[in-house]
């Protein structure tokens, strides 16, 4: 095989195409040519190591094995998939084992780091959760390495080549929607991933104590309790493919990630299609608070914050109930962090079924093992 090759080509493409970009080249055209040129070699080189991958399954006998495991995915239950960051990526990670049917439908509003530094150069929709997930369902073990090198220097400090690859799709595509099913056709995915909107939003919040601000990032420096979130300006695009996934669904899952920056964007734009879809809404609640976004709130104010901004109550909630390590707390209370309190009293009251069971991952995070949260889903399907 000639993987490394190929995504050498791709990387070095990349590249080419974002020092077309740099405002430090000299002007038009010579940019546009290097962004037209580099772009393509970028999606010509993922496309040649898909190739590349996919021929290396070259044994007879693993054949049958691989076409049975496929049509066995192929049959898996329809699951829709909600939120962004490192918890909905751990959920995909798990689902793509047991079904081939699945849409991740990722929030859009990061604006910091070089998520931020991009959409506010290019005027696109937050690329890095988007990235995480495309990864996520990928079969490629060496994608996800790929998708997250970050540069170290110069005018690409910070920036990943995953996010890159992203924008320079949407630069060639002329459109965010076609880059991202591009992306997903390259990728050669288990599954789909899609942004909740194909639009540039942001999060807009309003505080219990008045106070209003604009950004991610402004929300979590705010430290103030949340009353209620929004998309900045109201998106009027959602891409077809979302809204058939939640209308076929059986299962449509939100969570686990962070309640106001996460979860709750990630299906504003979706409210309507799922008050109506007929799949089985559930919610993963997090394990840990996050600070200047959810201190203090229990499980019980998570779910009441989803149903409200949802409008529909999800019929199951999944909480971690298990033990987590002294060590683990210890480190966890010098962030602000601290466990997510449960009293299944309040669920009782509004007849909401609870699954409860230990879902932490062994590791010394207080994060949910994927493997322990798919065994749970699925026995709700």
């Amino acid at each position: 095989m000639r993987v490394k090759r190929y995504a050498l080509f791709a990387l070095l493409s990349a590249l080419l195409a974002a020092w077309g970009l740099s405002p430090f080249f000299p002007p038009p055209p010579w940019p546009w040519a290097l962004v037209l040129a580099g772009g393509l070699g970028a999606v010509l080189g993922l496309r040649a190591m898909n190739r590349s991958l996919l021929s290396a399954i070259t044994e007879p006998e693993e054949v049958p094995e691989r076409v049975y495991v496929r049509r066995r995915l192929e049959q898996g239950p329809k699951v829709v998939a909600f939120g962004g960051g490192s918890g909905l990526s751990r959920v995909l990670k798990g689902l793509k084992e047991h079904t081939a049917n699945l849409t991740a439908l990722v929030a859009v509003t990061d604006d910091g780091g070089s998520t931020g530094r991009l959409r506010l150069t290019f005027g696109i929709p937050a690329v890095g959760d988007l990235v995480d997930c495309l990864a996520a369902l990928s079969d490629h073990p060496s994608l996800p390495e790929l998708m997250a090198y970050r540069f170290d220097r110069g005018e690409l400090k910070g920036h990943t080549f995953g996010n890159l690859f992203l924008v320079t799709l949407n630069e060639v595509a002329e459109g965010f929607a076609l880059a991202i099913r591009e992306a997903n056709a390259i990728l050669n995915l288990r599954g789909q991933v899609l942004p909740a909107t194909p639009e540039a939003v942001r999060l807009r919040a309003l505080l219990q104590d008045g106070r209003e601000v604009l950004g991610e990032v402004a929300l979590r420096e705010a430290r103030g309790r949340v009353k209620e979130v929004f998309l900045h300006p109201e998106p009027k695009e959602v891409m077809p493919e979302a809204l058939e996934a939640v209308r076929r669904a059986r299962l449509l899952v939100l969570g686990p990630g962070s309640l106001y920056t996460s979860v709750i964007p990630s299906f504003l734009p979706l409210r309507e299609a799922l008050a109506k879809a007929p799949g089985r809404l559930v919610y993963i609640v997090n394990i840990m608070t996050e600070p200047g976004e959810t201190d203090g709130m229990s499980a019980y104010d998570h779910y009441k914050a989803v149903s409200h901004h949802l409008g529909r109550r999800p019929e199951v909630v999944l909480v971690h109930t298990g033990p987590i390590p002294e060590a683990v707390l210890k480190r966890y209370a010098q962030e602000g962090q601290h466990p997510v309190a449960y009293d299944p009293a309040p669920f009782r009251a509004d007849r909401v079924e609870v699954v409860e069971g230990d879902f932490l991952e062994e590791g010394g995070l207080a994060q949910h093992d994927p493997a322990k949260l798919v065994r749970a889903l699925l026995d709700l399907v």
